[in-house]
């Protein structure tokens, strides 16, 4: 579950918001938490599991567009919502997509991001999500040439809103870092 998500159930539950009625069983003996603590708790347990190193298994969908191949990763997958770092994981799977790029080529790698927060904020964060999956590239093929860029939220494969309502199978659609080669 994204940590907005879970806030948010948190926060529409009233866990541990506000002091309510005395229980028998002690549940509301515990001080009020204010929505920021509430924030910071549940950032502090997603950061402890963002540091476990797990399998990046079904990450991409390779297509072709234009005369260019595509790979696009699944944002999802490798980042941790907000964040920009690649669990250990990811780098051996990058490393496997990229080996059949032929050598000396030149290989986009372009971070997008859904509709979600500012344009600012999308645009920083697809920026930061295409640098990581580049270095990761350049760790496994010093040989390509990288052209490395983020453009937030302006380039969706699918509707980040359908019929006047948030479609989230779009947006994660959207969030993706992509591999373009010719070939």
């Amino acid at each position: 579950m994204r940590r907005r998500s879970l806030v948010a159930a948190l926060l529409a539950a009233g866990v541990a918001l506000a002091p309510g009625p005395a229980r028998a069983d002690g549940v509301n003996d515990l001080p009020p938490v204010s929505e920021a603590d509430l924030r910071d708790a549940v950032n502090d347990i997603f950061t402890e599991v963002d540091d476990i190193s797990l399998p990046v298994e079904d990450v991409e969908a390779t297509t072709s567009e234009g005369g260019e191949t595509v790979v696009r990763l699944k944002s999802d997958v490798l980042f941790a919502f907000g964040k920009s770092a690649l669990p250990g994981s990811a780098e051996g799977k990058i490393a496997e997509l990229v080996a059949d790029v032929p050598k000396n080529a030149r290989l986009k790698v372009y971070g997008h991001s859904d509709s979600v927060g500012s344009d600012g904020a999308n645009r920083r964060l697809s920026t930061e999500r295409a640098r990581a999956v580049a270095a990761a590239v350049r760790a496994a093929r010093p040989d390509l040439r990288l052209d490395v860029r983020g453009f937030g939220e302006a380039q969706p494969v699918e509707a980040n809103v359908k019929a006047g309502k948030d479609n989230p199978e779009g947006r994660a659609l959207n969030r993706r870092v992509e591999l373009r080669y010719a070939g």
